[in-house]
C-alpha cells in the first residue's frame, strides 16, 4: 500500500494532538463528503473541496482523497484496537 502524503503543519494533526474527539469527528464527516462530492452531490452550500485538502494537508481529486480519508480512518482506528 502506498503511504499516505499529510502536510506535517496541518490542522488536522494539530486538532489530533489537542483535541481528539474534533479531530475524528472532522475526519469521519470529510470521509462521507468527499464520497458525496465523488458522486456529483455538493454537501452543503458553502463546502469546498479544497477546505478538505487544507485541513488534512493532502492533495488530490475527489476519488483520490476519499481513498485516502478511508486509508487515514483505518490506520487510526485499526491503532486503538491493538492497544
Amino acid at each position: 500500500m502506498k503511504p499516505i502524503d499529510i502536510d506535517e503543519d496541518c490542522k488536522f494533526l494539530k486538532d489530533a494532538e489537542t483535541n481528539q474527539q474534533m479531530a475524528m469527528y472532522n475526519l469521519i464527516c470529510s470521509k462521507r463528503d468527499v464520497k458525496l462530492w465523488a458522486k456529483g452531490i455538493k454537501p452543503h452550500r458553502r463546502w469546498k473541496i479544497s477546505d478538505v485538502k487544507w485541513y488534512f494537508g493532502m492533495n488530490g481529486n475527489a476519488e483520490t482523497l476519499a481513498t485516502k480519508l478511508d486509508t487515514l480512518y483505518k490506520v487510526i482506528t485499526e491503532g486503538d484496537k491493538n492497544e
